[in-house]
């Protein structure tokens, strides 16, 4: 398995996961495509069986496909896999505490106006309770912005910190407001022994990736998710 595919996966990991056939299945009862994709774990392994696996779960099939896995890549597309939101993980190393604004409320448990923040992404709330679901599983700090206009996560595991769940509210955006909670959480993760951080960003998601290179992040990896076509 890529080491990339290894590390997003633990950091955003399904409910369940099921190695059989060449493939590792998650299953998160379809919140998000992250948790609920097989991950190559033998280059040729049958794409039938990751058909037949999702569909008698009730999901649509996903494939997460990354660097080095271009034959499996090619046989779901033959298959009518659909090639669909290309992402790239950007990480930037955290020799030194980054300078950081402190205005970001940091708990560890999401706060009624984290959770309020999804309804700036227009998801339902049965899908913001399956995110934070799915992060209670790890480690996990929630950010707020002090005055209620933004959020963010962060992910710690050992000298290693994700980045996720980023939202500024409509009226709050071109503010600064994303680049002081991203700051805030950075020395967050600092603080508690975190030396290198990353992120996945959809790669046509200029805004983003403008904010967080200017953090100093930089690209080290990409996939693109593969879907079954109705």
């Amino acid at each position: 398995m890529h080491t990339w595919a290894e590390r997003v996966s633990r950091d955003w990991p399904a409910f369940r996961t099921e190695s059989r056939a060449g493939w590792r299945f998650g299953l998160a009862e379809g919140f998000t495509k992250r948790a609920n994709c097989a991950l190559v774990e033998d280059p040729g392994a049958e794409v039938a069986e990751v058909t037949r696996f999702y569909r008698e779960h009730g999901l649509r099939p996903c494939v997460q496909v990354w660097p080095g896995e271009e034959a499996v890549d090619a046989r779901l597309a033959e298959h009518g896999y659909e090639r669909v939101e290309p992402t790239l993980v950007l990480a930037r190393e955290l020799p030194e505490r980054p300078e950081a604004p402190g205005r970001t409320r940091v708990s560890s448990a999401p706060t009624p106006r984290w959770t309020e923040l999804f309804a700036e992404t227009g998801v339902s709330p049965e899908w913001a309770e399956g995110v934070v679901r799915i992060l209670g599983q790890v480690t996990t700090a929630y950010g707020v912005h002090e005055e209620g206009i933004g959020r963010g996560c962060a992910v710690l595991d050992g000298e290693s910190v994700a980045i996720c769940s980023m939202v500024t509210a409509r009226e709050a955006r071109g503010r600064g407001v994303a680049g002081a909670i991203l700051a805030d959480l950075l020395a967050w993760a600092h603080d508690r022994g975190a030396r290198r951080a990353y992120l996945c960003v959809v790669a046509d998601n200029e805004a983003a990736l403008r904010l967080y290179r200017r953090a100093g992040f930089e690209e080290v990896s990409r996939y693109h998710n593969r879907v079954l076509a109705d």
